[in-house]
Order: C-alpha cells, then sequence, then structure tokens
C-alpha cells in the first residue's frame, strides 16, 4: 500500500512533524533500509518485533519496515509501568524490541535491544540499499500486529491482527472520510493504542499527509493549536477531546470521527454544521472499526452506525437467533476484519471467537459483549455492556484488572471497582475496599501501588475503604448502593513557598471551589481526576510549567508537582541553544 503511494506520488508530503515535511520517497528510504537490519536480525512472516517509541517519525518508519519484511509489529509505549511492558515482552516473545536511546533505558530486560539512534546501529542502517526489498510472500491471514488490550483477569490480552483485516480497514476507512493527497491527518492516538493504525493506514491508503503532534497532551487549547497551525483536515478523536475544543477556532478542519465512547446529541449539535461528522465504533478484535455512520446532522444521540465494507453485524438474542429491529441483543461481528484470536489464549479466543451459524464456509464471528438494537435501516444503537468492560474517555478498560491491581496490595483483603458519574460529564473510576485485617491503606499508598501495574488512564481516581460491601436479596454485590467518595477540604498544611507551589495552588484552588488549598494539598484527594489531570497540565502549561500526566498521578501534591515542574524547567533552560 505505501509502496504504490511511492511509486504514484514520490514527492508528495507523507509525513509532518514540527514543520518539517517527510516525503513518501524519503519515508520509504529509511524504511528501505532499516527492513534489512531487521532481516538480517531473524525478522520475517510469523515473527515479532516490538516497537518502544512514542508518537514519532521514527515509529512509522519501523511499523512500515516491519511489514516490508513479513513480520508483525508490536506496539509498546515506554511510559507504561515497568511491570506491564515486562509482562508484555514475556507473554508475546518478540524477536527483537527496536526503539530509541531515551526510551531504551525505561525498558525492563528481555529481547534483544536496537535503539535506532545509536551510532552504531545509525551507521550500520547507513551501507543498506534504500531501494525496495524483493516482495516477501505472506497470507492475507498472516500476522500484522499484535495490540494489548485489559484483561478482566488482571492480565492483559495480545489480539492477534491480520493482513487481511488491516487492508479491509484502510479501504473503508479512506473512503468514508474522503480522503485525498491534500488531505492532513492528525496523528492523536498514541502508538500503542490501536485508533494510531486507522490513522495510519486511512493516510497511506489515500496518499495523505500524517501530522505527528509534538509530545504534549492534546486536548482543548493544545488541540485547537495544532490542528490550526498545522493545516490538520481530518481527526479521529473520543468525544470527550472533540468537546474540549471550539469549532470557531479549528476552521479548516474538515471532517471529525468521534470513537471509542458513546457521542452525545449535544456534541453532535456543535460539530455537525462545523465539518464533516462521522461516528464510529469497533473493537481492537474486529481490526479497529467496524461500524461507522453517513455525516451526521441535527442534535439527537447517533447510532453507531451501519458494518462498514468487509463486515457483517448480526444482533442475536440468548440462543443466537436474529432480533427484530428495535429488540436489543448482543452484538457479533463477522468478515474480513475479525482478528485471529488472542496471542496464546486458545481457551480466551474459543470463548470469543466462536462458529458463525449463518456462514456455510466454516468461518467465525466475535461476540463483542456489547448490547445493541438494530434500526430499521440497518443503523445501530448502542445499549451498554453486558459484563465489567468499560470505555472511558477512549480507552477499553476491564475493571476486573483494575480490582486485581488494587487487591494485590498487602493491606487489601478485597477491592471492586465501578465507574461513577457524580456530577455530569464526569466520569470516573472509583475503586472501593475492604482493607486487610489491622490494615488501613491511604488512598496515597493505593494509588501509588496500583500505578506500578496500571496505566495512567485506568489508575482509579478515588479509593473508599469499606467494611463491607452492600449486597443484594440474592446476595450479589449491590453496586448501585456503593457510596459516592466522600470529598471535601483538604487538611491544613504549609502555605506555598516558592512562584511554583504558588500557580499550583491557584490552579487547583480555581478547579475546586471552597477548597482549603496548601502546598500539601492532594490532586486526588480534592476530587481531581484523570480528565481534571489534563486541565491542571493545561493551566501550568499556559504558565510555562511543565508536568505529565503519570506525574499527577504518581506524585499529586502541589509540592510536588511545583518541584517537578521547577527541574523540567531548569532542564529546558540547559538544553536551550545559546
Amino acid at each position: 500500500m505505501f509502496e504504490r503511494q511511492v511509486a504514484s506520488n514520490a514527492g508528495g508530503e507523507s509525513l509532518n512533524l514540527d514543520g518539517v515535511a517527510l516525503s513518501y520517497h524519503e519515508v520509504n528510504r529509511r524504511a528501505n533500509r532499516l527492513a534489512r537490519l531487521l532481516a538480517r536480525r531473524g525478522a520475517g512472516p510469523e515473527k515479532i518485533v516490538a516497537l518502544a517509541f512514542p508518537r514519532s517519525a521514527e515509529m512509522v518508519v519501523a511499523v512500515l519496515a516491519v511489514a516490508k519484511t513479513g513480520a508483525a509489529f508490536l506496539p509498546v509505549d515506554p511510559e507504561y509501568p515497568a511491570d506491564r511492558v515486562e509482562f508484555m515482552l514475556s507473554d508475546a516473545r518478540p524477536l527483537l524490541v527496536l526503539t530509541d536511546q531515551a526510551a531504551a533505558g525505561r525498558l525492563p530486560g528481555g529481547p534483544d535491544r536496537i535503539a535506532v539512534d545509536d551510532p552504531a546501529v545509525v551507521a550500520e542502517v547507513a551501507q543498506y540499499s534504500e531501494d525496495d526489498l524483493d516482495v516477501v510472500t505472506v497470507s492475507p491471514d498472516a500476522l500484522a500486529y499484535v495490540i494489548y488490550t485489559s484483561g478482566s483477569t488482571g492480565r492483559p490480552k495480545g489480539v492477534a491482527v491480520t493482513h487481511r483485516g488491516l487492508a479491509n480497514l484502510a479501504v473503508a476507512k479512506a473512503e468514508r472520510l474522503a480522503l485525498n493527497r491534500h488531505s492532513r491527518v492528525l496523528q492523536f492516538a498514541s502508538p500503542s493504542f490501536d485508533a494510531f493504525i486507522t490513522e495510519l493506514t486511512a493516510t497511506f491508503e489515500s496518499g495523505a499527509t500524517l501530522v505527528i503532534p509534538p509530545q504534549a497532551t492534546l486536548v482543548g487549547p493544545v488541540l485547537e493549536e495544532v490542528i490550526a497551525e498545522r493545516g490538520v483536515t481530518h481527526v479521529v478523536l473520543p468525544p470527550v477531546a472533540a468537546a474540549s475544543m471550539s469549532p470557531a477556532a479549528v476552521p479548516g478542519l474538515e471532517c471529525l470521527v468521534v470513537a471509542g465512547e458513546a457521542c452525545s446529541g449535544d456534541l453532535v449539535a456543535r460539530w455537525a454544521t462545523a465539518a464533516r461528522m462521522i461516528n464510529a465504533y469497533g473493537p481492537t478484535e474486529a481490526t479497529v472499526c467496524a461500524t461507522m455512520t453517513q455525516p451526521l446532522t441535527g442534535g439527537a444521540t447517533p447510532p453507531i452506525g451501519s458494518a462498514i465494507n468487509g463486515v457483517t453485524c448480526y444482533v442475536l438474542d440468548d440462543s443466537l437467533r436474529m432480533t427484530a429491529p428495535g429488540v436489543r441483543g448482543e452484538l457479533y461481528l463477522a468478515g474480513e476484519g475479525l482478528a485471529r484470536g488472542y496471542l496464546g489464549r486458545s481457551a480466551l479466543t474459543a470463548s470469543r471467537f466462536v462458529a458463525d451459524p449463518f456462514a456455510a464456509d466454516g468461518s467465525r464471528m466475535y461476540r463483542t459483549g456489547d448490547l445493541v438494537s438494530m434500526r430499521e435501516d440497518g443503523a445501530l444503537d448502542f445499549h451498554g455492556r453486558t459484563d465489567d468492560q468499560i470505555k472511558l474517555r477512549g480507552f477499553r478498560i476491564e475493571l476486573g484488572e483494575v480490582e486485581s491491581a488494587v487487591v494485590s496490595h498487602p493491606s487489601v483483603d478485597q477491592a471492586v471497582a465501578v465507574v461513577r458519574e457524580d456530577a455530569p460529564d464526569a466520569r470516573r473510576i472509583v475503586a472501593y475496599v475492604l482493607p486487610a485485617a489491622g490494615a488501613a491503606p491511604t488512598a496515597r499508598e493505593l494509588r501509588e501501588h496500583a500505578a506500578g501495574f496500571l496505566p495512567a488512564h485506568m489508575v482509579p481516581a478515588a479509593f473508599v475503604p469499606m467494611d463491607a460491601f452492600p449486597l443484594t436479596p440474592s446476595g450479589k454485590l449491590d453496586r448501585a448502593a456503593l457510596p459516592a467518595p466522600a470529598e471535601g477540604p483538604a487538611p491544613a498544611g504549609r502555605a506555598p513557598g516558592n512562584a511554583e507551589e504558588e500557580l499550583f495552588c491557584a490552579i487547583f484552588s480555581e478547579m475546586f471551589e471552597g477548597a482549603e488549598v496548601t502546598a500539601e494539598s492532594n490532586f486526588f484527594e480534592l476530587g481531581g481526576d484523570s480528565m481534571l489531570a489534563v486541565t491542571v497540565i493545561r493551566k501550568a502549561r499556559r504558565a510555562g510549567l511543565s508536568i505529565s500526566p503519570r506525574s499527577i498521578i504518581e506524585q499529586p501534591t502541589v509540592e510536588a508537582l511545583a518541584a517537578i515542574a521547577r527541574q523540567n524547567k531548569e532542564k529546558a533552560q540547559l538544553s536551550a541553544p545559546a
């Protein structure tokens, strides 16, 4: 797909980062050389190469290089907790890890690492030919990539996706988004999430430009600025990110695709007249996207759309019979996009990828666990889940994995995780814990412990100690009776002692009206969550200070954040050109 664009559009802009444009020809040259190095190290069909990069041109080149060898890639976020990265690498058993020097130091031990910016590697790669490699013959059902998703048992699971699914996704997305060589697609998603695959393949299928943003939290004014200044025409965003922008701030935006969680009618009303707005849905097991709407109009809650080309949607009852229009049932997916299953998890694969009773060719369908109903025109309305899996701000989360991380703390006997919305549009994960006998773990201790196992978006925003869990008359957990987290002013503490502490105290005071904020105040104890953390980051950035989401998770006090921001500022000043 990429080489076809090189042949017809060699000088066209393939990547744009920090205002620097790379042509299709230049990216192809780099990928060819790197592919030859990988091939010499044993990369080939059914082998896996892990890629540990942030958003960068290097990540895109690495994906293409792996594909050129016929191997499959496994994206790994170097910012993930070390235990999680170690599990992914030991579970997938990649041939090697391709990374850069900055990320290499944060990775746990395991497979051989190749840092693409190591001088010795740079010198070796430069010796190889930049011409296209001989075509490696692989089956359409060969492994293209593996992405890990949250697991209900506490173990992430690797979804094994095929080339057939990847090709189907690329064509469907490019067509539905009306992409062409003049389009500029924002790489919003982290490479470790499969929305990145949509952005990448749709761009290259149509000969468009992939715009790689700076390493910043993309929300609100920061997101608006990137879209406007870089001439972005197409974006794929979770609804919460779309809601943080004003259409007036991005007049050049032509197409907005929202996906990952429910889209409200208010959001449609705001955007549908400003851009081509599409609501999309799909699990990783069906190669990212299974359904899309036509361009939305009006202000009603939209459906999740109808099947894209190559995908079949069934709405079935408990006996696997098709339901009538308007009647709820579980959504099953079949067709080109189905993944092979879960890497090394045959029993789990067999339970979710089942025989398709409506096909005569022995093919399978995927049981999504999503409750939907079908309209007369074939569009699907979403009604929730049949299990404890959730989508929160675009991320797929198994609450069982959150519970497993919390209960692994030695002072916790039992834990239950739920998603609460105690204030409008403020959904967050709350963990309820039964302490072990004689123990009294603090919320800070539990949060720091959970952050050692979970990505930042899965760490509970609040921890509620319980004497006992409420039960229904039948003896089951009564989730509806779980109390709201108690929130209130922070305890007294010392006054801010420097300019950075004064700034964070001011930010917290503005966000948590009525709270007594001191240098020792804790963001989460004041009522913060991962979405409000983005607001803190944005406000701090406007004042010239930089902190990361993980900094807030791990060190959420005013005092600690001020110290981190001051260190980051000093580092930036030292590295700035004279």
